[in-house]
């Protein structure tokens, strides 16, 4: 499977898709030409319905991710990565905002990203 949804998020499906797409090209996973799969076999693989798969790639599509080529598919033309990943962290920032307002403690957060990073971060020390 090329990646999995979270059916209990309260993400629509065809966000997620969207945002898992854009997420492989920031991280080098799929590169600028490459072709994405069929809706067909991107809805069949993730168990979604073909016109989730077939919105989110029209999406992309309308923002300049992907392009249509005809009789081929659907390619990857590009991803403003520094805006993107820009703008996920303004994410973290807000919710991370959230969680102090909510009364947890910078270390409980501190000791979340160790686990989630595990030893990453020692390794590249």
């Amino acid at each position: 499977m090329w990646f999995s949804i979270d059916f209990n998020s309260h993400v629509p499906v065809y966000k997620q898709i969207k945002e898992k797409i854009k997420s492989m090209i920031a991280t080098g996973k799929l590169k600028k030409g490459a072709f994405v799969p069929s809706i067909r076999s991107l809805a069949k693989d993730l168990g979604v319905n073909l016109n989730t798969v077939s919105r989110a790639y029209r999406e992309l599509v309308l923002e300049g991710i992907l392009k249509v080529v005809r009789g081929e598919g659907y390619v990857v033309e590009g991803l403003d990565t520094e805006r993107f990943l820009g703008k996920k962290l303004e994410e973290f920032r807000k919710m991370v905002l959230t969680l102090k307002g909510d009364g947890i403690e910078y270390e409980k957060l501190e000791g979340i990203l160790r686990e989630v990073y595990g030893g990453e971060r020692n390794a590249e020390s």
